[in-house]
């Protein structure tokens, strides 16, 4: 389509500038027909893709709608003896173009920004549109105020267009400034060069009409940018429907956006310089405008260099020199976008150093930081100087590996990295031996996301720890399967369910203080015939990714419900996975499900994540149908995702569980205690019930029964336990 368009662009650009004026209007006309009517398509298809959210479909829906209205342009400008002159029909409809233009630019989603950041963006675009209006100004108005003869009439025709120009100019230097979503990044910067084309079509009418109104013009340089610019519109709509790569929406920055207000002080002064080359007494001007352009210069030059050496602060470790991890999430943001775009591998090694507690905690902080340090050194140089090399924090560190070619390439910068530990760091004198595990995760062009392939490290580092041994690393692939014509992870989950090789283990949930069983969480677990026991983090994430976490799920909740028969008055709480959630049956299934195995509903607790609650209205209309069967809803690892109290108010939630990473900040302090009190109390006024998760000694346990907290679970208590050894503390229980 694009291809089409552009031929008809080219042809239509040639005959212009070619052929007489007559045949010229008229293959202006045709090309602006054409460049609209597929532009008018393409943003209706934009505004009707499915998965597109109801804020872009709004902005792609007035953006096709504003190729209407400057058809209508054209075909009121061609009706014999149509009104020429300022204000005509056509140019209501002009107009109405430019304004629908206008409103669909400010309805662009930003990036997140400080409130410091939101003012010095619209700044920014206030020095863009300042100089937009000196170039106005000089070409336009100047010269009809010069001329106290013209009337009002006059300079309206002359000016209205290229102010409503600026206008969408300081829209998309707003979102230049501030970035969009990462679907939008090149509509926008379309839009952006179109714009520029347009106002500088209308400027130069503008211009020829102040200056030379008695001078015949033949049109053709406003017909190029007026074609330009409509080529690039809808180029623009035609890339919006370009195959999305199946990552998430990430917002961004545009890499030049910055030096917007830069272009803007060279254009302002360049035309100050022009102003004073036409002065007849140049000497003065000339020299003036010279040395103050020299100043702005030094002043910007010196900005850039204060800016370059914060922005290094902000994202450098200040120990090691290395990245940091806000440094680290956007190269691997930016590398796995441009990977996706150009065809390319990007891989991701997360370093975790063994031994450096004990060096901390016996030769004193000190030592541990000279040994960051050093082994920072020695990350830098086992790679390229094109990868990035990152600290996360503590003793846990990252490898960006943009353009990588294969696993086989990531693991053998794992192996100069391990090897380099080989040799020992000498330290105040000592020597001191550390080792590392190593996980490796390797991303095709546009097959994960950030998260996604930071996960996938994760996995295999622990893995990599887990194992120990001479081999220091692994692969997230390699566990995965599918070598020498081994059946893949994901071919063997499909029938795991089917196989019989999943089980569930129950977590008993304990009343504080004293500890009585009052509940169990559901487990699973997947019992794989070659590879033994793989965990949920492993093969959750791929059963959602591969369309069987709903076949697994709900084989959970028949499983947990069935047990739960042999457990008088026990509160059960079975994990929901966000996917399910999407699924129309899902509500009906699982009311089907409790009738079938006689489960109480009022000890049935569904557990969800907050990142399940921000989707659309299906999911909360699930848990509403639930909820009025009576079942209970708890919202997981609350704090740690979206965190919004509407969630609290507006949902049917009946219970807060604290993540274990609040609990684990419980150390006697009040800051440490801030968070998991905070809920606690926030719980209490909403009437919901509580559960703090991961707790792991009784200083932790005592600590939450001081602050109000009711009931717990975790190792300090219990390990996931078999049905059967359930069954066994019920019976005693009772007994």
């Amino acid at each position: 389509m694009l291809a089409g368009v552009g031929g008809g662009y080219v042809v239509s650009l040639v005959i212009v500038f070619a052929a007489s004026p007559e045949v010229a209007a008229i293959a202006f006309g045709m090309g602006i027909l054409l460049s609209t009517g597929v532009g008018f398509v393409a943003g209706l298809r934009a505004a009707g893709r499915p998965g597109t959210d109801r804020r872009s479909r709004l902005i792609w829906r007035l953006i096709a709608v504003s190729f209407l209205f400057q058809i209508a342009t054209m075909v009121l400008f061609a009706v014999p003896g149509a009104k020429m002159t300022f204000p005509a029909p056509a140019d209501g409809a002009r107009i109405s173009f430019v304004v629908l233009l206008c409103v669909a630019t400010w309805a662009f989603p930003l990036s997140r920004a400080t409130s410091l950041e939101r003012r010095k963006s619209v700044l920014d675009a206030l020095t863009v549109v300042v100089s937009g209006s000196m170039l106005l100004w000089y070409l336009i108005l100047g010269p009809y105020m010069a001329d106290r003869g013209t009337s009002a009439g006059i300079v309206a025709a002359a000016a209205v267009y290229p102010m409503l120009d600026l206008l969408l100019i300081f829209g998309l230097a707003r979102v230049l400034l501030r970035g969009t979503d990462s679907s939008a990044r090149r509509p926008i910067l379309l839009l952006a060069v179109g714009t520029l084309f347009l106002f500088a079509g209308d400027a130069w009418v503008g211009y020829m009409q102040a200056h030379t109104p008695d001078v015949y013009r033949d049109g053709k340089w406003d017909f190029a940018c007026v074609l330009t610019m409509h080529f690039l519109f809808t180029a623009a709509a035609i890339d919006q429907n370009r195959p999305r790569t199946g990552l998430a929406s990430r917002p961004g920055r545009y890499r030049l956006g910055g030096n917007l207000p830069y272009a803007a002080i060279g254009v302002g002064y360049g035309l100050m310089i022009i102003a004073a080359w036409h002065e007849q007494n140049r000497f003065p001007w000339s020299g003036l405008t010279v040395g103050g352009i020299a100043i702005t210069v030094l002043v910007v030059l010196r900005q850039i260099m204060v800016q370059r050496e914060s922005d290094e602060v902000a994202a450098t470790d200040g120990l090691t020199g290395l990245a940091n991890r806000f440094r680290f999430s956007e190269v691997l943001g930016r590398g796995l976008d441009r990977g996706g775009r150009n065809g390319h591998t990007t891989a991701v090694l997360l370093v975790d150093m063994n031994g450096f507690k004990q060096v901390n905690d016996t030769m004193g902080h000190k030592a541990g930081d000279a040994l960051l340090t050093a082994f920072a050194r020695m990350l830098r140089d086992g790679i390229l100087g094109s990868d990035l090399a990152a600290r996360l924090g503590g003793d846990e560190f990252a490898v960006v590996l943009h353009d990588i070619g294969g696993v086989a390439n990531a693991e053998a910068v794992a192996r100069r990295i391990a090897a380099a530990t080989d040799e020992p760091v000498m330290i105040d004198g000592t020597p001191v031996r550390v080792s590392v595990s190593i996980g490796i995760a390797v991303s095709g062009p546009a097959e994960l996301s950030p998260d996604e392939l930071l996960h996938r490290a994760d996995v295999a580092m622990y893995h990599a720890k887990r194992r120990g041994g001479a081999t220091r690393w692994a692969c997230f692939d390699d566990l995965m399967g599918g070598d020498d014509g081994e059946p893949s992870l994901e071919d063997d989950l499909r029938t795991a369910v089917a196989g019989g090789q999943l089980r569930l283990l129950y977590q008993p949930i304990v009343g504080l203080p004293d500890g009585e069983l009052i509940g169990v969480e559901a487990l699973v677990r997947w019992e794989h015939p070659r590879r033994g026991t793989i965990a949920p983090d492993v093969f959750i994430p791929l059963a959602e990714r591969i369309g069987v976490i709903g076949e697994l799920g709900l084989w959970v909740l028949r499983e947990a419900c069935t047990s739960a028969q042999r457990w008088p008055g026990l509160q059960v709480n079975v994990n929901v996975s966000p996917c399910q959630l999407d699924e129309d049956r899902f509500s009906t299934d699982v009311r089907a499900i409790v009738r079938a195995t006689g489960m109480d509903p009022g000890l049935l607790v569904l557990e969800v994540t907050e990142s399940a609650l921000i989707a659309e209205e299906v999911p909360r209309a699930h848990l509403q149908i639930l909820s009025d069967e009576g079942i209970r809803i708890a919202l997981d690892d609350f704090g740690t995702g979206y965190s919004s109290l509407r969630y609290l108010t507006q949902l049917p939630i009946d219970t807060l569980k604290i993540d274990r990473g609040f609990v684990a900040s419980l150390d006697g302090t009040a800051e440490g205690a801030a968070v998991a009190q905070a809920v606690l109390r926030l719980s209490r006024v909403l009437g919901l019930d509580t559960v703090a998760e991961g707790v792991e000694t009784a200083a932790q346990a005592r600590e939450l029964t001081l602050l109000g907290g009711t009931k717990a679970q975790g190792f300090h208590f219990a390990r996931p336990q078999p049905a059967e050894q359930i069954s066994e503390l019920v019976t005693a229980a009772l007994g």
